[in-house]
């Protein structure tokens, strides 16, 4: 090899070795870009998931809002429940006449279970009883799934005939199956009784003291986005597989649940019922039935819940003291203390002194 031809050959040794450094500088740098790009788009993520996060003041108190951005991001494989979502329900049972009515003031929908006539008979006995008050209709409707068991099909459907007064829907009537229950109740009355003013949620061992609510409710001012219940905030899910309530952290992977009305009761506006209706259709199911009718619900549609301070009571503590408390819950399960309840409820006339 001539000096000349060596001297071309170190020189391009040389340019390709300055090549690779500077391919690797140039691969430096479009990585660098690419890192500080990429932290750049986390950040923005980060706020804007901390934004769809942020707290939002509910009755005073500070309640993260990071399940919402969940539920309202959720994939529509989880929105396809046939009940839930597309509301597919049909009346097995039906009262037909129960909202014949051109304006009914208040609607009772009692939560039961098939198996109880007992309790259904001690409503039907007591507040139940209870038609008209102050000028204004009230109707009652228990609620009810349905069941495998022939025999019980056939007293509730003999049931039916005598009171006219059950709805019954095409789900099984279990404990695991409330919030089927829940949609089913905002569906009839979306559909066949949407011509009140109120409806009232209770399950079936709770008395309504009648002569102190319907003045109640009477007296308000605003009769639209009404949601008042006995009112649970900060509440946890219980993640113990052993307990009745369990909810794991794949069904719901927050610390605590949203601002909920407690199963027992609640009363609502015929607006709201309309808009938890329509809710219905954008969030998944959830098992627990207060959870996602009481609070869910309630949430994604922007209806402020209120805890009255006079809302319920446990009944047999209150058997002896003046019935100043809208509801009483039979903690007991003895019907004969619900029969003492709505008599001394009967037998007070003094509830235009109860403060609520």
């Amino acid at each position: 090899m001539t000096p000349f031809n060596l001297l071309i050959h170190k020189a391009l040794i040389l340019v390709m070795k300055l090549w690779k450094t500077i391919q690797w500088k140039i691969l430096f740098v479009i990585l660098l870009w690419i890192l500080i790009n990429y932290s750049r788009n986390q950040s923005r993520l980060r706020t804007n998931i901390m934004s769809s996060r942020e707290n939002r003041t509910y009755n005073g108190q500070y309640i993260s809002t990071e399940f919402e951005h969940f539920y309202k991001n959720v994939s529509t494989d989880k929105l396809m429940d046939p009940l839930i979502h597309k509301h597919q329900y049909s009346l097995l049972l039906d009262p037909g006449s129960k909202c014949k009515e051109n304006h009914i003031f208040l609607l009772v929908l009692v939560y039961s279970a098939i198996y109880k006539f007992d309790e259904r008979q001690v409503i039907r006995n007591t507040f139940g009883s209870i038609e008209e008050f102050d000028n204004t209709h009230i109707e009652y409707v228990f609620v009810l799934g349905e069941t495998v068991n022939d025999t019980q099909q056939m007293d509730i459907e003999q049931e039916s005939v005598k009171y006219r007064d059950l709805i019954q829907g095409n789900f099984i009537d279990s404990y695991r199956n409330l919030t089927y229950k829940r949609v089913f109740s905002l569906f009839w009355v979306n559909r066949f009784c949407n011509n009140v003013t109120y409806v009232i949620k209770i399950d079936d061992d709770i008395t309504i003291n009648i002569p102190f609510l319907i003045p109640y409710l009477s007296n308000k001012l605003n009769k639209t986005k009404v949601l008042e219940c006995f009112l649970l905030i900060g509440a946890l899910p219980y993640r113990n597989p052993r307990d009745k309530w369990y909810m794991s952290s794949l069904d719901y992977p927050f610390a605590t649940f949203p601002p909920y009305c407690a199963g027992p009761s609640s009363i609502m506006s015929t607006d709201v019922i309309s808009e938890m209706y329509k809710a219905t259709k954008n969030v998944p199911f959830c098992w627990l039935e207060d959870v996602y009718g009481g609070g869910f619900l309630p949430w994604i549609s922007r209806i402020e819940i209120v805890h009255p301070k006079c809302y319920i009571e446990d009944l047999r503590a209150s058997l002896n003291d003046k019935p100043c408390h809208l509801f009483y819950i039979n903690n007991s399960k003895n019907t004969s203390n619900s029969y003492s309840m709505w008599k001394t409820i009967e037998n007070y006339t003094q509830q235009h002194l109860c403060k609520c």
